[in-house]
């Protein structure tokens, strides 16, 4: 049983970095870009929220407490990615010509 949780929480690990890895792989050439990388990313938080809700709903009543320490850093690594969308957000509403003064 827990061989199965750790391998189910290495999907779902996996599962954001690789929906997150079309997104990374956009970065840094121009606005079009910058917004498909927004859209990639968006989606694949959405996917990995739904993924941790299916595994948290399988893990209740087991008491395995791996899994609820994986879970709830799942749930850590999705508020980092949201996080970094909402940077990435502001980033692309600034202008171009406008540098941040030090």
């Amino acid at each position: 049983m827990k061989h199965t949780w750790m391998t189910v929480m290495a999907v779902a690990a996996l599962g954001l970095g690789l929906s997150l890895q079309p997104a990374i792989s956009l970065a840094g050439k121009g606005e079009d870009h910058t917004q498909e990388v927004i859209k990639h990313a968006k989606e694949g938080v959405t996917h990995t929220k739904e993924a941790i809700k299916h595994i948290e709903e399988a893990v209740k009543g087991t008491g395995d407490a791996h899994a609820k320490e994986a879970l709830q850093h799942a749930n850590e690594a999705i508020a980092h990615a949201e996080e970094s969308i909402a940077h990435a957000e502001m980033a692309a509403k600034k202008p171009e010509g406008k540098k941040k003064s030090k």
